[in-house]
């Protein structure tokens, strides 16, 4: 019985750190178990002191000598991948002056969302309509407030407006609006179509802003994986008429950006996912480079590029982090005010779980950023 329970122990240290370590084009469900393994890290000091207590087990029984070193061996093994990502978070959080609470840490992975105050239909492009999630701060504000503008990821062809749900409580706690929108996915629509319905997003808000209270100069933009390309694409290329919103002329300029884990050079992120991107564009990057380029960010920096904030986990196998250093790096030489955090241990969508050390740190960056860029005051 003994070297049985120790055999499927190493078993299942072993399936943890196959897991932990599941390189790109895993399947979606194996990614979602990475992600979780990485926020909840110190989860797995369960396995790992059971783990260890077979070894204790095993060495003062008859088991073979390599069963007793390889129990004891998976034990410290998944231990050190149990106190690592943890260990990075709060090195990150100290440097920042960051607090992380345990407390939240142990809450359960997804809690309770919001419903929007109200949803608006604010464009009909080609037969479609679309429609946006307004969340409003319940306390009255004395002068115009800012607003966040959300943009869901889903590798341009899924997700859902809803996700900025994740987000509403702690931007309308610190009085900001909160809008999420649609934006047309591919198959059906491709190239210019998803960025224009963004920019229309932006000028509808300009167009309402008075009777939502909002300040039409102080409007941030958020995005994440493919959405933080389109809202750093949107922003980036204010008043460039290669890229026209879908709703007609008008102002779409904005205060500040906040990207997460969003690949900012499509020329470059091509050679590791050809697929969506040719689903995205509606074209190969072979013959087509000048399409790719003009919907990259990083070939619309300029010096009156908006500040930007880039976070993005430094293990992340959908989007690397090269993505946001090279982005930064573009930003730094235009003079641009921005800020990359790179999260050491972290995967993609490393923020979608409530109580994580990744969300907790997103937010107090988040607030940072947007109480130097667009304070509501």
């Amino acid at each position: 019985m003994t070297p049985l329970l120790a055999i499927l122990h190493i078993l299942g240290c072993v399936l943890l750190a196959a897991v932990f370590f599941a390189p790109a084009g895993a399947s979606t469900l194996v990614h979602l178990l990475k992600g979780i393994l990485r926020e909840y890290s110190l989860v797995m000091m369960l396995p790992a002191l059971l783990t260890a207590l077979v070894a204790a087990w095993c060495s003062h029984v008859d088991a073979w000598r390599w069963l007793r070193w390889g129990t004891a061996a998976s034990a410290l093994f998944i231990s050190i991948l149990a106190v690592w990502p943890a260990g990075s978070a709060w090195r990150m959080a100290r440097a920042a002056g960051i607090p992380l609470d345990l407390r939240e840490y142990f809450r359960p992975l997804v809690g309770a969302r919001p419903l929007p105050s109200e949803t608006v239909r604010f464009a009909e492009v080609e037969g479609r309509e679309l429609h946006a999630d307004v969340f409003l701060p319940q306390t009255s504000a004395s002068r115009p407030r800012p607003a966040v503008l959300y943009f869901h990821g889903g590798g341009w062809r899924g997700g859902e407006r809803g996700y900025a749900r994740a987000w509403a409580d702690f931007f309308t706690a610190r009085g900001y609006a909160l809008l999420s929108f649609d934006y047309r996915l591919f198959p059906a629509a491709t190239g210019l179509k998803a960025p224009g319905d963004v920019k229309c997003g932006i000028r509808w808000v300009k167009d309402h802003a008075a009777a939502y209270g909002i300040d039409p100069d102080r409007l941030v933009l958020f995005g994440e994986s493919a959405g933080g390309h389109l809202a750093a694409l949107a922003g980036y290329s204010a008043g460039d008429s290669r890229l026209p919103s879908t709703c007609g002329a008008g102002d779409t300029s904005v205060a500040a950006i906040i990207g997460f884990y969003a690949p900012g050079d499509l020329v470059t992120y091509a050679a590791r996912a050809p697929a969506p991107l040719e689903g995205f564009t509606g074209v190969p990057l072979e013959g087509h480079r000048a399409l790719y380029e003009l919907l990259s960010p990083i070939h619309h920096v300029g010096p009156r590029t908006p500040p930007t904030l880039l976070l993005h986990g430094g293990a992340d196998s959908v989007v690397p982090l090269d993505a946001s250093r090279a982005l930064a790096g573009r930003l730094a030489q235009a003079g641009v005010p921005h800020a990359l955090f790179t999260l050491p241990y972290a995967e993609h969508g490393f923020d979608i779980w409530d109580g994580g050390f990744g969300r907790q740190l997103a937010r107090a960056l988040v607030g940072r950023f947007l109480q130097q860029h667009a304070p509501a005051d």
